[in-house]
């Protein structure tokens, strides 16, 4: 959906996309590395950052080097990380072309993908770039953080999304566009942390008052509550809450205009008030409870980590 709104600007683009030279950046742009390994993980006309071409479209072609080439481009010619992250969706732009052409589910499965891996692979260079600059307590605090983060996808992806039956052939598409979207707010994570080190002045993007991704892990790699709150297919506003892995809660909220939502459990078991904090999380205190359920009116659930 709002890839669509890059389609125009992309086709303006296209015909100044040449001329970046492509250098590898000299470490393994991959992800899916074991906890026990290290993770090495907008339009700006006037910045002068061109990428190498426009692509052809191909959903056999692998784009991983290609990627990693663009990244790489725009890595060293941006002056600041601000501005570095800000030119990562001239990349976006361009395998826009890719996503905008996918006439079947499976072309936009895979057309999917390729958003995913643009920010997986700038989080694994800013990664790369932060292991050697940070002092060794700060590395070691935030390669537990990035640790836990990669622990928990699997299950974060499980809860928030189900499983591939309950979704169908649709289901990777759910997957890459879930994890373009919490791989770029990790990406930006890391990058507050390496603006610290190199004296930068950076700002974090604005996080919705509604909508978002929340755990408390309780500084592991496992879930011990989650919520989400999103807008589904119809436009109502739906919560999911897992508290302390006693099954999930699912209900509907209403936004108070206050910072607050008033929450109200589908069986109509459960009310409450959710608070989100940005980038420190969320809370959901119950506020009225109706039959058995394992709480009591006054609880309240702290989620600290924002995904």
């Amino acid at each position: 959906m709002k890839k669509e709104i890059y389609m125009m600007t992309t086709l303006l683009m296209i015909g100044l996309l040449v001329g970046c030279e492509k250098v590898e950046i000299g470490s393994n742009n991959e992800s899916t590395y074991s906890q026990s390994e290290e993770p090495t993980s907008s339009d700006n006309s006037e910045d002068g950052i061109e990428l190498k071409d426009a692509i052809e479209i191909d959903f056999t072609y692998d784009y991983t080097e290609d990627i990693k080439a663009d990244v790489n481009c725009v890595v060293s010619n941006s002056s600041y990380l601000q501005e570095e992250l800000k030119n990562i969706d001239k990349i976006i732009q361009k395998y826009s072309l890719l996503s905008e052409s996918a006439l079947t589910q499976e072309e936009m499965n895979v057309a999917s993908q390729w958003f995913y891996v643009i920010w997986d692979t700038e989080l694994n260079n800013l990664w790369s770039r932060f292991s050697d600059l940070a002092a060794q307590d700060t590395k070691e605090k935030v390669l537990e953080e990035q640790r836990n983060w990669i622990a928990m996808k699997d299950e974060v992806t499980l809860m928030s999304l189900g499983t591939q039956e309950e979704n169908g052939s649709m289901y990777p598409l759910l997957v890459n566009s879930l994890w373009e979207e919490k791989t770029k707010n990790r990406a930006y994570f890391i990058a507050n942390e390496l603006a610290k080190i190199e004296g930068e002045s950076f700002v974090m993007p604005e996080i919705s008052t509604k909508y978002g991704l929340f755990v408390d892990n309780q500084g592991t790699g496992n879930v011990y509550s989650l919520l989400i709150t999103r807008q589904d297919w119809e436009g109502e506003d739906k919560a999911i809450i897992s508290i302390y892995k006693q099954g999930k809660i699912e209900g509907t909220f209403i936004d108070n205009g206050n910072g607050e939502l008033d929450f109200a459990s589908d069986d109509g078991s459960i009310k409450g008030i959710i608070k989100i904090n940005g980038w420190d999380g969320a809370t959901f205190e119950i506020t009225e409870t109706i039959g058995a359920v394992p709480f009591s009116v006054g609880d309240k659930v702290d989620f600290p980590f924002t995904f």
